[in-house]
């Protein structure tokens, strides 16, 4: 792949070399499939750049961009971007608050929004968000762009205009942007606190897609689909991958996810762990309902399936290991596996056709998935590699241009994120901010140093002289251990931990990811802060639960208290969290130390965009419930 400084440098190369290839596609209303040649892409974002040129935005003007997933997103935020100016971007499901403290903050004049109806909502908003000037609408139903005056299309027009007598001043403005300048703002939706401003420039996006796709063994001929949110740091990485590669990518939602993948027949879906949650516990109820025949044949292949993977895994030197094995261990067990493999190659075939309609529900070509955002749960990784899908998990966050390292196509060793991508230091350090000696099996905080982090947070430089120690290694605020191999290993957050009462820490993480290996439990958050035991606010996989108890009470509400789901419950805890298991005798859950909640944790409110749990927010909306659990 050639060297280039700029995102559209990149556009500009995959457009002379793929003129009339469409991408970013968006299934419209009349069911078809709909997007841009990437010539016509470059033309768009050239018109638009020039655009905001002959409107007066001077470069470093920062841009708020207020848009759900679109084929129009990506051509709009390059845009501003390639103009010199700052995106700043959002959903536009963002509250009011986070407008107001997101625009005044960034001090953005201009703004553009996907509809009116987000104008509007910026317009309500007036006399909080004083600074802001002139709001221009994207598009309108069916993602065709919005017509008349204050629109993205008005700006183009205006850039089409500019070009024609101006054509070398709007070529000189593209050519003089620094890479290395603040290129994006992207206020993070974490799971505690204000919005912070991440300040990302082009060279970190570049650096971190350069050695992404050669991990995970993407190229031109690939077909990408995706559902995440647009202006999230891993989306976008995804979607600036697609104009370095030239390859096909869809744009999709929840509602037509299922027809989108059947239809598209992607060979590249990345993801987050919640959607491969659903899938396992989606797949696993309907066996449920299936005969006794059927489900026996489906646990058959299953067991085959995993037999298979951790054979092949030790065969060819990926399977799980913190510590280096002797050589004799190796080789000994390396000839156990292939001698295994052989008389399990009927067991194999029988997955293969058991799970046949799985892939077919993907579409049938799917190569490779990333699953990022937060941690895989290791059941659903297990049950993944049975079934034959290749998920490769990855680690990163939006103050590291979205990733840190990602597991290798050809060696994705469970359990693991893979090794950091190159040009990366890394360290673990105490909770006192010491280093702590390299060595398999110990667990600190990451410390991480690249081209590819963030330039500091927007106008905080308290907290900056906190994430940044003197040598400029960044504190990721994730625990983590390496295997022998360098491979990193996830603990759970910093700031997760849990202190019980007796001073004893405990990472949650670990014991939710057990926990859901109940084919009882759907969500599950543990909690135990300042509390003589660990406790958990269960999620139920309502269906699953109805056929153990088929009269169970109609009345979600009542399920908390009635004695046989209790029981049930208790049971699934008491098997799964012991000493047997791993755990600690502190992080033992009590038998009855839980609550059972009628309903899932709130998309809007109570989980992040990339369906990571905002632990603060579940915990006050169940304050009372935690409350009654333990006394």
């Amino acid at each position: 792949m050639p060297e280039h400084t700029t995102l559209y440098q990149y556009l500009s190369a995959t457009s002379a070399r793929f003129p009339d290839k469409i991408s970013f596609l968006k299934r419209n209303s009349t069911g078809n499939f709909q997007g841009k040649s990437f010539a016509s892409l470059k033309k768009s974002v050239d018109e638009l750049c020039a655009g905001i040129q002959a409107e007066g935005i001077r470069p470093a003007e920062k841009i708020a961009l207020f848009c759900d997933s679109s084929p129009n997103w990506f051509f709009t935020d390059l845009s501003i971007i390639t103009s010199g100016c700052v995106s700043v971007p959002r959903g536009t499901d963002v509250t009011d608050e986070d407008i107001e403290y997101i625009i005044n903050h960034a001090e953005c004049r201009t703004a553009i929004v996907q509809n009116e109806k987000t104008r509007d909502r910026l317009v309500s908003l007036r006399s909080k968000i004083p600074i802001l000037e002139k709001i221009y609408i994207l598009e309108k139903d069916a993602f065709h762009l919005y017509a008349g005056n204050d629109s993205v299309q008005s700006l183009m027009e205006k850039g089409r205009e500019f070009l024609k007598t101006k054509q070398d001043e709007a070529q000189k403005r593209i050519e003089s942007v620094n890479p290395e300048e603040l290129a994006t703002l992207i206020y993070t939706s974490g799971t505690t606190g204000a919005p912070k401003g991440v300040m990302l420039n082009q060279r970190g996006w570049i650096t971190a897609i350069q050695s992404t796709i050669g991990c995970v063994g993407i190229t031109s001929e690939d077909r990408a689909l995706s559902l995440l949110p647009p202006w999230h740091a891993f989306e976008r990485a995804v979607e600036y991958a697609v104009i370095f590669l030239g390859a096909e990518f869809l744009v999709t939602d929840i509602k037509t996810l299922k027809e989108d993948l059947r239809d598209f027949k992607p060979t590249f879906f990345p993801s987050v762990p919640r959607i491969w949650e659903s899938l396992y516990n989606g797949i696993k109820a309907k066996v449920g309902l299936e005969s006794r025949t059927k489900q026996k044949l489906f646990e058959t292949a299953l067991k085959a399936g995993k037999f298979w993977s951790k054979q092949k895994a030790v065969l060819l030197g990926y399977n799980f290991s913190m510590f280096k094995p002797g050589i004799f261990s190796i080789l000994f067990s390396r000839t156990g596996a292939l001698l295994s493999l052989i008389p399990a190659s009927p067991g194999k075939l029988l997955s293969i056709l058991v799970f046949k309609k799985i892939h077919e529900a993907f579409g049938g070509n799917l190569k490779i998935s990333i699953s990022a955002g937060s941690a895989l749960p290791g059941a659903v990784d297990e049950f993944l590699s049975a079934i034959g899908l290749t998920v490769l998990e990855g680690y990163g966050m939006t103050e590291t241009s979205a990733v840190i390292s990602v597991r290798k196509k050809d060696s994705p060793t469970p359990s693991t994120l893979g090794v950091p991508l190159n040009g990366y230091e890394v360290c673990l350090k105490d909770d006192k901010e010491n280093k702590i000696p390299y060595e398999a099996g110990k667990k600190g905080t990451l410390w991480v140093k690249s081209r590819q982090i963030l330039m500091g947070y927007y106008k905080r430089p308290e907290l900056n002289s906190t994430v940044f120690d003197k040598e400029g290694f960044f504190n990721t605020g994730d625990l983590i251990s390496f295997t022998w191999k360098g491979e990193l290993v996830f603990s759970g957050r910093s700031k997760d931990t849990l202190v019980l009462a007796g001073g004893e820490n405990v990472e949650p993480v670990p014991v939710e990811d057990k926990l859901l290996n109940s084919d009882l439990i759907d969500q599950v958050m543990v909690v135990g802060n300042d509390r003589k035991s660990l406790g958990a606010i269960i999620v139920p996989n309502f269906e699953k639960v109805k056929s153990a108890i088929p009269h169970a009470p109609a009345d979600l509400s009542l399920w908390n208290s009635d004695p046989k789901i209790r029981d049930l419950f208790k049971k699934e805890i008491i098997r799964l969290i012991t000493r047997d298991n791993g755990f600690k005798t502190f992080e033992i859950i009590p038998g009855n130390c839980f609550c059972i909640s009628p309903r899932q944790f709130d998309l809007d409110t109570e989980m992040t965009r990339t369906l990571k749990m905002k632990r603060n927010v579940i915990s006050e909306s169940f304050a009372s419930e935690i409350e009654n659990m333990y006394r």
